[in-house]
């Protein structure tokens, strides 16, 4: 990841969301992912990549083995406690068999060729060096008839088109390049991120334009509930001009041979390969404090349930 990994590692993330300041923002992002996992029955092994502090954990915490990646240990500490609190508050909601924790980079990600059911990645892409070698490797670690749940920022918006249009602005939300938000933030054209997910031999199945009305004029003079329900409708209707500043997208790996759906989820060691060498057939060597590639001899730290395989 292109980013300056001390900040991420120190930043809290939970305070871009406390206060409920950004409620409306929230809302959307759920919404639009309740819709886009509708129909979906193999829920055998999902990861969550840039899981942050586990604000979506809540969403799929019905699968039978659930993968939390990120490549910020801190984040993952918040992850655990906000998994605790969200059980502690319903009792009675499914609980996975396992739930995984791992360190590590989201363009070098250490899961086995074919493992997941699905994965789901939202808020992760504006951080990337490389959009293109994320996408391919969760390419690589979907299985057959599997779905990818990805979200990015949109450079297309409607905000950034008529700033463009005023001459508020000389960067064009129309050209193909990344626009940058500072040093490290990316916001995408949504027709070269759409191609990348199609030269990866992923489908695209569905797009929905989100958080549509993410403007301070509007949230500062309309209530929430009444946002809420407008942005449903919009993201309904009006998702195929992808205006929205967050584009949702549904993409699945194709399957020639429709089968039935199986919901069995291999063992965490059958799950994971080595970062370094990436070989995915000889394995870990598992102590209490560590794994050992069993063929390169790299050694992997566990800290307090934390599976540390950056690099």
């Amino acid at each position: 990841m292109e980013l300056r990994r001390s900040d991420y590692e120190t930043y809290d993330y939970r305070e871009f969301w406390q206060d409920n300041k950004r409620q409306y923002e929230d809302y959307s992002e759920r919404t639009a992912i309740r819709k886009l996992f509708a129909g979906f029955k193999n829920k055998g092994v999902i990861a969550d990549i840039g899981c942050g502090f586990g604000r979506l954990f809540n969403e799929y915490n019905d699968f039978n083995r659930i993968i939390m990646l990120d490549y910020s240990v801190s984040n993952l500490k918040n992850t655990m406690q906000s998994v605790k609190d969200f059980y502690s508050k319903n009792a009675s909601a499914r609980k996975p068999l396992n739930i995984y924790f791992i360190a590590a980079d989201a363009e070098n990600i250490p899961l086995r060729n074919e493992k997941l059911d699905m994965a789901i990645s939202v808020r992760l892409m504006h951080h990337l060096g490389s959009t293109s070698g994320f996408i391919n490797e969760v390419s690589r670690i979907l299985k057959k008839d599997s779905v990818f749940i990805l979200e990015f920022a949109n450079k297309k918006n409607l905000k950034n088109i008529l700033k463009f249009i005023l001459r508020k602005t000389a960067s064009s939300p129309f050209s193909p390049e990344p626009l940058y938000i500072g040093e490290t933030i990316r916001n995408y054209h949504p027709k070269e991120i759409l191609k990348e997910i199609h030269e990866s031999g992923l489908q695209i199945k569905r797009l929905i334009s989100v958080s549509n009305f993410r403007l301070s004029f509007l949230k500062n003079r309309i209530r929430t509930g009444l946002l809420n329900k407008a942005e449903n409708i919009v993201q309904n209707i009006f998702s195929f001009l992808r205006l929205g500043p967050s584009i949702f997208i549904k993409a699945s790996k194709p399957e020639k041979d429709k089968i039935a759906a199986n919901t069995d989820a291999p063992d965490f060691s059958d799950l994971i390969m080595c970062p370094s060498c990436r070989d995915g057939e000889y394995g870990f060597s598992f102590t209490e404090n560590e794994i050992t590639c069993n063929k390169c001899s790299r050694k992997f730290k566990i800290t307090d349930g934390i599976y540390d395989l950056r690099i």
